[in-house]
C-alpha cells in the first residue's frame, strides 16, 4: 500500500458513504472535487482513481505479497519442471 493509497482511501470512503451508489454521476462529481492534491494529473491521481473503482467495486485490489504457482496444477496440465 502506498502513501498516496492510505490517504486516498478514508476520504473516499466518506464520499462514497455520503453520496452512496444511487446517484453515480452526482457521486463522480463529488469524487472528482475532493481530490486532494491539486492538478488531477500524473501518479497521485492515478493512484485516485485506481481506489476509486477498488471501493466501489469495479476492480479488486492488489495482492499483497509474492505471487504463488501451484506447481502441481501445471504438471497436471501437461508442463514439466526443467532440470536443475
Amino acid at each position: 500500500m502506498t502513501g498516496w493509497r492510505s490517504a486516498a482511501r478514508p476520504i473516499i470512503a466518506a464520499i462514497i458513504r455520503e453520496y452512496s451508489t444511487d446517484d453515480i454521476p452526482r457521486l463522480r462529481a463529488a469524487l472528482r472535487d475532493a481530490f486532494p492534491w491539486g492538478e488531477r494529473r500524473y501518479h497521485p491521481y492515478k493512484v485516485w482513481l485506481d481506489e476509486i473503482r477498488v471501493q466501489l467495486g469495479l476492480k479488486h485490489p492488489q495482492r499483497l505479497g509474492p505471487r504463488t504457482v501451484d506447481r502441481q496444477k501445471l504438471i497436471d496440465e501437461g508442463q514439466r519442471e526443467l532440470p536443475l
